[in-house]
């Protein structure tokens, strides 16, 4: 006979079998676990283990457990955090330029606003075109449109959906935009120090998230570390320059290139210009998974709670069976 556990989900108490998913198991019994992917990647079923102990799912000193990997093996008890509900609607793209050499901006435009919170992710599905998963961004100029999704999509030659923008996907294509997810958002209301780390387009959640702590509370203490390969990549500068001039941000621009024509971009790692932590700081970050998890690393060494959604390359099943081939050949 399977060893039962006790499961409690935002304080209301159920029975599982020790060994099942917890997802799994939240599906069956009809219990509301935020998903998407169900592979451990987007991390939209994460959620707070405050009790208890999983088997997977789990980074060594992160409270913070992906539903979808993590087995349950003890009586454990976990919070979700109020999030709004995933919805799918139609659009059509706005507006496609040129960022960087190797960034592109779009802006789809909605018939009504998506309710999302700054730093989430979208599914956006450019009709003809398999989905990819983008965040939206607040404008780098002006004032939002909230029927208007900013995105920053980084252009790679053989991307079945980034190489097509400008060209296949233009103003008026059809998109299917599903979301929101993740759980790298902006937590309100927080008194201490923010820091965001942001390497390449994941800039556009960060650049997010930056402003609404902003807008919540003009006088808080935020240092902002943005991470490109080289200097032309640096698309974001002029929203920068107006963020920097609130009297407590710091803003830390890095580039992986050697430069001395502008002392005031630093090289190196973004992990080599982090401040010092504290357990009182809040840590937001996105882009390459393996800065990610340094940052991650380094926020729980010192006890900050740490928020990331990293970016990791989307296939569908046809194309890594494409992919597959091509090896085999």
């Amino acid at each position: 006979m399977r060893k039962i556990c006790k499961v409690t989900v935002n304080d209301e108490p159920y029975l599982a079998n020790c060994g099942d998913l917890l997802l799994d198991w939240a599906l069956l019994n009809g219990v509301e676990l935020p998903h998407d992917c169900r592979a451990g990647i987007c991390g939209a079923c994460r959620v707070r283990l405050v009790e208890g102990k999983v088997f997977g799912g789990q980074e060594p000193g992160d409270d913070m457990i992906h539903a979808c990997q993590a087995r349950i093996v003890s009586d454990i008890a976990v919070v979700t955090e109020a999030v709004p509900e995933p919805i799918a609607v139609a659009g059509q793209v706005a507006d496609v330029v040129r960022l960087a050499p190797d960034v592109i901006g779009v802006k789809i435009e909605l018939p009504k606003p998506l309710r999302h919170l700054p730093g989430q992710f979208c599914k956006v599905e450019f009709r003809g075109f398999p989905p990819r998963s983008y965040s939206p961004s607040y404008p780098l100029d002006g004032h939002p449109n909230h029927r208007l999704l900013h995105s920053h999509i980084r252009r790679l030659p053989d991307g079945s959906v980034s190489s097509a923008l400008g060209r296949d996907i233009q103003v008026g294509h059809r998109v299917k935009v599903t979301g929101p997810f993740g759980s790298a958002f902006l937590r309100r209301n927080h008194p201490g120090s923010t820091v965001l780390v942001a390497s390449g387009t994941g800039f556009a959640p960060m650049w997010s998230i930056a402003v609404a702590a902003i807008l919540e509370r003009p006088q808080r203490e935020m240092t902002f570390v943005v991470a490109a390969r080289k200097l032309q990549s640096l698309y974001m500068h002029s929203a920068l320059c107006r963020l920097a001039l609130f009297p407590n941000v710091t803003i830390i621009p890095t580039v992986s290139e050697p430069q001395e024509d502008f002392p005031a971009i630093r090289g190196g790692l973004p992990t080599d210009h982090m401040p010092s932590l504290s357990p009182n700081d809040i840590v937001y970050t996105s882009g390459a998974p393996a800065m990610t998890e340094s940052v991650g690393r380094i926020a729980r060494a010192a006890g900050a709670r740490c928020y990331s959604d990293p970016f990791l390359p989307t296939t569908t099943p046809a194309e890594q069976a494409k992919a597959r081939w091509a090896a085999a050949r």
